[in-house]
Formats: C-alpha cells, sequence, structure tokens
C-alpha cells in the first residue's frame, strides 16, 4: 500500500501540534491527531492483528503436533491383596508408560486454498485499514473546516451587531436632534435585537461545531484555528479532466483494493471443498518407554513406531458438493460487489467533479453579491446621515450586506469542501493541493 505512506507523515506530524493553548491548530495538526488518538483508527489495526492471527492458524495443518503422555498404574497381584492399599501391605504391580507421539501432515490439498484465503483477507483488512483511517483523516479535515465556516458566520454577525449598536446610537442622537422620527429609533432597536439574536444564535452553532472537533481528534476543545490558505487556493483552481481522475480512482481507491481482495478469498475459499477429495498423507512417529515390576522383578522397555498414514474421503454424504455450491455463490456476490463498487467509484468522482465547479461559480457570484452589498450599505448610511435615505433602507442595506457576507463565507469553505470530497471519492489524502 505504498500509496499511502502519508499516515506515517501524519503521525510524525504530531510532533509540530501546538504546544500552547493560544497556538493555532493547523488542519494538518487536526488530521493527525485523529489519526493517533480516535479510537476508529486503533480498532482498524487491531482489525490487521485479527487477520494476521487468521494466516498464522491456516497454516497449522503443514506443521507437525507433538504430545507427550504420562501414567502411573498401580493394581493388586492377588485376591487377598485386593482389598488393601498396597503402601500398607499386600503384593502389587506397578507399570510406568511415557511416550511422544509427532504427527506431520505431508500432504493436505483442501489446506492450499484455506490458506491462500487467510492471505487474502489479511491483505483486504489492511486495504480496509487505510480506507478507514482515510476517512477519519478526512472527517477531521471536514469537522475542522466547519469550525471555521461557523467562525466567519460569527464574524459576520457580529459585525453586523456592531453596526446596529452604531446606526441605533446615531439614530437617537439625530430623533433628539429632530432630524428624523422616533420611528427611527423603534426600527434601529428592532434591528440591533435582531443582530444579538443572530450573533448569540451563531455561536451556539460554532461551540457546536468545536465540540464536534475535538470529538474527532480525542483532544481538548481548540480555541484558535489555522486558516489553511494554501488548501483553500487549491480549491479554486481548474479541475483536471475527469476521465483521468476517474481512472486514477480506481487504481488508488483502497476500498476498492480490499473488495478485490475479498473477492479473490471468496474464490480460494470455493476451491477447498472439491480438493477434499483429494487423498491426504500424513506421517505419525510415536516413542513409549514403559517400565513394569512386580515385587521382587522388574522389567524396562521401549517401543518404537513409525506410521505413514493415507486417507481417502470417497464419500461424505455431500457435504463438499453443497458446501462448493453455497461458496461458489458467496464468490459471485464478492465479484458483484466489487463491480458495483467500480462503478460507484466512478459516479463519485463524477458528482464530486460537478459539485466542485458549481461550488466554485457560486463562490465568483457571492464575492461579487459581497462587495456589492458592502458598498451599497456604505452608500446607503451616507444617504441616509444626509436624509435622502430612511431607516428602514438603512436596515435593508444592512442586513443585505450580512447575508452577503455569510454566504460568501460558506461559500468559500462550501469549496473547500467540495474540493475535499473529490479528493475523497480519488482516493487521494486529504492534505494535499494536487488532483494529479
Amino acid at each position: 500500500m505504498r500509496h499511502f505512506g502519508w499516515f506515517a507523515f501524519a503521525a510524525m506530524a504530531s510532533v509540530a501540534m501546538p504546544a500552547r493553548a493560544d497556538e493555532a491548530l493547523r488542519v494538518e495538526d487536526a488530521v493527525a491527531l485523529a489519526l493517533s488518538r480516535n479510537e476508529r483508527a486503533k480498532i482498524s489495526d487491531a482489525n490487521v492483528v485479527v487477520a494476521d492471527a487468521a494466516v498464522l492458524k491456516a497454516r497449522t495443518p503443514f506443521y507437525p503436533t507433538v504430545t507427550v503422555t504420562g501414567a502411573y498404574t498401580q493394581a493388586p497381584n492377588d485376591l487377598t491383596a485386593a482389598g488393601k492399599t498396597c503402601a500398607f501391605g499386600g503384593s502389587c504391580s506397578y507399570t510406568d508408560l511415557a511416550s511422544v507421539v509427532v504427527n506431520q501432515p505431508l500432504f493436505v490439498a483442501s489446506s492450499f486454498p484455506l490458506l491462500a484465503q487467510a492471505k487474502r483477507l489479511l491483505d483486504g483488512q489492511v486495504a480496509q485499514t487505510v480506507d478507514d483511517k482515510r476517512l477519519l483523516a478526512y472527517n477531521a479535515a471536514q469537522a475542522f473546516f466547519a469550525c471555521l465556516s461557523a467562525d466567519a458566520v460569527v464574524a459576520a454577525a457580529n459585525t453586523q451587531l456592531d453596526t446596529a449598536k452604531a446606526n441605533l446610537t446615531d439614530t437617537q442622537d439625530r430623533a433628539e436632534n429632530k432630524l428624523v422620527s422616533t420611528n427611527d429609533v423603534t426600527r434601529a432597536q428592532i434591528d440591533l435585537a435582531n443582530a444579538v439574536h443572530e450573533v448569540e444564535n451563531d455561536k451556539g452553532v460554532a461551540q457546536v461545531a468545536y465540540v464536534t472537533l475535538a470529538f474527532t481528534i480525542n483532544a481538548p476543545v481548540p480555541t484558535k484555528l489555522a486558516t489553511p490558505t494554501t488548501l483553500l487556493e487549491a480549491g479554486r483552481a481548474d479541475i483536471p479532466p475527469v476521465e483521468g481522475l476517474v481512472q486514477k480512482a480506481i487504481a488508488l481507491r483502497p476500498d476498492l483494493v480490499s473488495k478485490r481482495y475479498l473477492a479473490t478469498a471468496a474464490h480460494d475459499f470455493a476451491d477447498e471443498p472439491m480438493l477434499r477429495l483429494v487423498p491426504s498423507l500424513g506421517l505419525a512417529g510415536t516413542f513409549a518407554l514403559s517400565s513394569a515390576q512386580t515385587i521382587p522383578g522388574h522389567d524396562v522397555y521401549n517401543n518404537e513406531f513409525l506410521v505413514l498414514t493415507l486417507t481417502w474421503p470417497l464419500f461424505d454424504a455431500g457435504v463438499r458438493y453443497s458446501d462448493k455450491r453455497s461458496r461458489d455463490g458467496l464468490a459471485t456476490v464478492a465479484d458483484l460487489t466489487t463491480s458495483a463498487l467500480v462503478r460507484a467509484v466512478d459516479a463519485d468522482v463524477r458528482s464530486a467533479v460537478y459539485t466542485l465547479k458549481a461550488a466554485q461559480i457560486a463562490l465568483g457570484a457571492a464575492e461579487q453579491a459581497r462587495d456589492a452589498a458592502r458598498r451599497s450599505a456604505l452608500e446607503t448610511e451616507v444617504l441616509y446621515k444626509q436624509s435622502l435615505a430612511k431607516a428602514i433602507e438603512l436596515v435593508d442595506a444592512n442586513d443585505t450586506r450580512f447575508l452577503a457576507d455569510v454566504t460568501y463565507a460558506t461559500s468559500e469553505y462550501a469549496v473547500a469542501l467540495a474540493y475535499l470530497a473529490l479528493r475523497q471519492a480519488i482516493g487521494l489524502d486529504p492534505i494535499g493541493t494536487d488532483l494529479r
């Protein structure tokens, strides 16, 4: 899985994480924290250990088994001593026996596809672990951008609040000088109350976003985030041809790699039942040492045996044929699942490209609307101070500017999220600025 060595880099990046609470958390830091602390990453690693143990178990039919046994027998020699304990009287016989038995399978045909299956399952789990960690990294990056977006909305709401406060103060002064009516003051008060409501509501949304980020990275709630300027700029760059991106995704996506390994493993498993028809060959060796002591006699002797066994299961009540049919069906399901995922990857990449293109266009329009709304608010404020505009026009202009600021901020981070979604669909890591 050389294409995904960036996870090692992400783990090493932890040394560059903020050392003080007042330092800004970078998106790279968030990803590294998630990969090193989140339980999902550790569970994925544990699943690899389980799959590796299954490979070791599948190798056991190729290795010998060794059994050591020991026995001691005490028996009375005649009826007179039958009801007595020999330790206190009577005539008894003693027999000691120790043996070592070694069984070495020489050829078991059905063991080969089972070992191949276990190896492919391990490869599939390794690829799945890479994909699990990759998705976790994207969850961390997406949570990071959700916080940035929420912060931008709060900043726009605070700007609107400051403007509403200044307008109320100015309107009250003008009302005292009989330049405007008290209705304008009331309108300004309503605008201020709405601005306060908006700020508090947006702060709540931002706090939830930060809690989600802290949960994902398994760390205390960060107090400051660094804006990933390079990543934001990459989202605005031209998108490469979609056909090339689709082919790259089909070759690169670790979840697809995993499914291919699992399909191969299913076919290996389906090959096993019919190989049970092939005779199995084994070798068994026994060494036994025994001593027989009959008072007053004493004998010691040993035996060695070497046995070559041939086992040929001619008929097993049809079990192998039912297993073969069932496993062939499972292998077909695995092939169809892989084929469906290939088409899903194709659709994911194309959808992500269209989403990113639309987000880029929407961001351009939002930027124009924001600039126009800001000019309109400034012009309306000047006209209001010259008594050439009404209070309601000033309120509307400020509300429009706030909505335009929010739309631009959310559009900017929507482009970033769409860019991340495209990288995810291709099979790339979230920390990067090149789609090729």
